[in-house]
């Protein structure tokens, strides 16, 4: 060690002389490694440690700038020296020059941090690896974003040593805030994929490296214990940069085996990230809420708007300090260039607003006018989540929907014409809406509308998609406690409009269209201006029990011929328009619901109804391919002996 000392004070000398210094100068600093020589003779660890530190000093004034590059270089391989002191040495020198020479090296820091790698995998002593590693955080003080570039710049999946560097990065609290900084402008303003489109085909969106590496790098930081405290101060713009990153990842492609790209899943990193997030922020509440629900399952796939539904409800019941500046983060997302980044938020928000936003009027207000101002969106979807919201303004409670009414069933009515609807989502969501607002405000504020909401929902009946007709025949139940007031003749003339489609489609394969049919009759009833029909309605129609169907509509049928003569010929024409339905078994139903009316029908009165048009239609049915609505049809006809 004396040698050692004394040859470093040699090389030291020799090169204060290349510098031109003359040789018979004195250099107290060069000088003083004399007493180090001595002090070089302990024993013990610490004072050997302080000899060290010494010569670091030292050599970190005196190293010409020229060459300090190539010492540093040089002084790597010392990292993987077999012998526990040396390489220790070599990381207290290393620290001690990065902390005071490191700016110099602005040039070097990719090749540093590549050079500083391939050494972490082959360094044996745990405190040699440790003290390696707090060499480049002294580093990273100079120069993070050249840092932090270097590490995002090494192949996904991260292995441990790049692990590690980015771990030991977040130990300082300074440095884990200009990390935050750097990593979410990349999340924020990177490409956050390629589309390629082929002609015939669908566009594949393939990942982009630079946001999926800030992910990773983030998603390791989040697993030191220390950045707590930096974690819940920029927990907000954490939470909305990768909420939003996960709706972009999720229609990335999936790595393929044997491409030559990133090997990690975008979702899956993204999620993960979230993840630990919320553990570091001590949300394990709103972890466990997602765990039970299969959130986390639904956000890595096209489910992932009610992964999103979840997680708002989540953050409501176990993190709201959290949630006025999600949505102050969130709000800006809604103009995004992105269809998936709007979902999320529109999703996010529209729970929110479910939640009542924690009792912030302001807020819900503010969440309520962000939406109307997407009902133009080019998402289908968008618009879909955005009436979703404002319907779930209803569980303001009745000052606050009455306060709103007019706009939110102004933005109902609007979605139920929305004419790119390809699955019925916007129009279904909108009736769902507006059951909910009716159930809340007074006759006087739908008064005007009540006619057109329910000629809007009359096509809704016939739709394929069962869960429409199930929700368009609740809603025109709901629509029943405003027709007892000055709407009651023309909403009376809509139940007679609707009354066939209410009575075939309670005998059809669906069990929500079932039990929606028997809740609107038993709503209805009271308005028919018919005890017998409204007694019965309710007596026979129980939601859970089983109805005779055949038995109820013959019986019903008699109750209608004595009740309602002069709508006869209406209910008998309109009957037969659902000879024409889709569905058999509607078909089968119509069929049979005419043979009732004509075969119960007193022979003074068929003068009115058209008997030949409704025979040629049932024979024609007996030509039908389903052999129900054939035998429904015969027996019909059979009612008919004696026409």
């Amino acid at each position: 060690r004396q040698l050692a000392v004394k040859a470093i004070k040699a090389v030291l000398k020799a090169s204060a002389q290349f510098q031109g210094n003359p040789r018979d100068s004195r250099d107290d600093v060069i000088e003083a490694l004399d007493i180090l020589k001595e002090r070089a003779l302990a024993q013990e660890a610490n004072s050997l440690f302080s000899v060290v530190n010494d010569i670091s000093k030292v050599l970190a004034k005196k190293v010409p700038g020229t060459q300090l590059s190539e010492f540093v270089f040089i002084l790597l391989d010392g990292l993987i020296d077999p012998d526990p002191q040396s390489s220790s040495g070599t990381c207290v020198v290393l620290n001690s020059l990065m902390r005071q020479r490191g700016g110099e090296l602005a040039s070097e820091v990719e090749k540093f941090v590549k050079a500083l790698y391939e050494r972490l995998s082959r360094i044996t002593v745990p405190q040699t690896r440790t003290g390696a590693l707090r060499s480049l955080r002294t580093f990273s003080v100079h120069h993070l974003i050249n840092v932090m570039t270097a590490l995002l710049d090494f192949p996904l999946p991260y292995d441990e040593a790049i692990v590690s560097c980015w771990q030991t990065l977040a130990g300082d609290a300074q440095l884990t805030r200009m990390l935050f900084e750097h990593l979410l402008d990349l999340i924020n303003s990177s490409l956050p994929y390629k589309e390629r489109s082929e002609r015939g085909s669908a566009p594949t969106f393939l990942p982009t490296p630079i946001p999926m590496a800030a992910v990773c790098g983030l998603r390791e930081v989040f697993r030191v214990e220390e950045t707590s405290e930096v974690v819940e101060e920029y927990f907000h713009r954490l939470f909305s940069s990768l909420v939003l990153r996960i709706g972009c990842a999720v229609v990335i492609k999936k790595p393929d085996k044997d491409s030559t790209g990133p090997k990690s899943d975008p979702a899956k990193d993204a999620v993960s990230c979230l993840r630990e997030l919320l553990t570091r922020a001590s949300l394990d509440k709103v972890i466990a809420t997602m765990e039970e629900a299969g959130a986390w399952i639904q956000l890595e796939t096209n489910d992932f708007p009610a992964g999103m539904t979840t997680l708002a409800r989540a953050m409501c019941e176990d993190a709201p300090t959290f949630v006025s500046k999600i949505v102050a983060s969130l709000t800006s997302s809604l103009s995004s260039l992105y269809e998936q980044q709007r979902v999320v938020t529109c999703s996010f928000f529209a729970e929110l607003i479910n939640q009542r936003c924690l009792g912030d009027l302001t807020l819900v207000e503010m969440q309520m006018n962000s939406l109307l101002g997407r009902l133009i969106d080019s998402s289908h979807i968008v618009r879909m989540l955005c009436i979703r919201g404002l319907g779930n303004i209803s569980t303001l409670g009745g000052e606050q929907v009455h306060k709103y009414s007019t706009t939110i069933l102004s933005a109902m009515m609007s979605g139920m014409d929305d004419r790119d609807d390809p699955e019925d989502l916007i129009t279904l969501e909108s009736m769902s809406g507006l059951s909910k607002i009716l159930s809340q405000i007074e006759e006087g504020h739908v008064r005007s509308i009540l006619i057109n909401i329910a000629l809007r929902i009359r096509p809704c009946f016939e739709k394929p998609k069962s869960s429409v007709r199930a929700a368009a025949f609740t809603l025109f139940g709901n629509l029943s406690r405003f027709g007892d007031g000055p709407s009651r003749a023309p909403f009376l003339e809509q139940i007679h409009n609707n009354f066939m489609s209410l009575l075939l489609h309670l005998n059809e394969d669906e069990p929500e269209v079932v039990s929606a049919c028997k809740g609107a009759l038993r709503e209805v009833g009271p308005l028919l201006a018919s005890e017998k029909v409204n007694t019965m309605f309710q007596k026979h129609l129980v939601m859970d029990g089983h109805l005779f169907y055949g038995e109820f509509m013959n019986d019903l049928a008699r109750l209608i011929i004595s009740d309602f003569n002069d709508k006869m010929s209406f209910y008998t024409m309109g009957c037969c328009s659902f000879f024409k339905s889709m569905w058999p078994s509607i078909k089968s139903n119509a069929a049979m619901f005419v043979g009732y009316l004509l075969g119960n029908l007193p022979a003074e009165r068929r003068r009115t109804i058209s008997k030949e048009h409704i025979c040629s239609a049932l024979i024609l049915l007996l030509r039908d391919p389903s052999s129900k609505v054939r035998s429904s049809s015969a027996e019909a006809i059979s009612l008919l002996f004696d026409y």
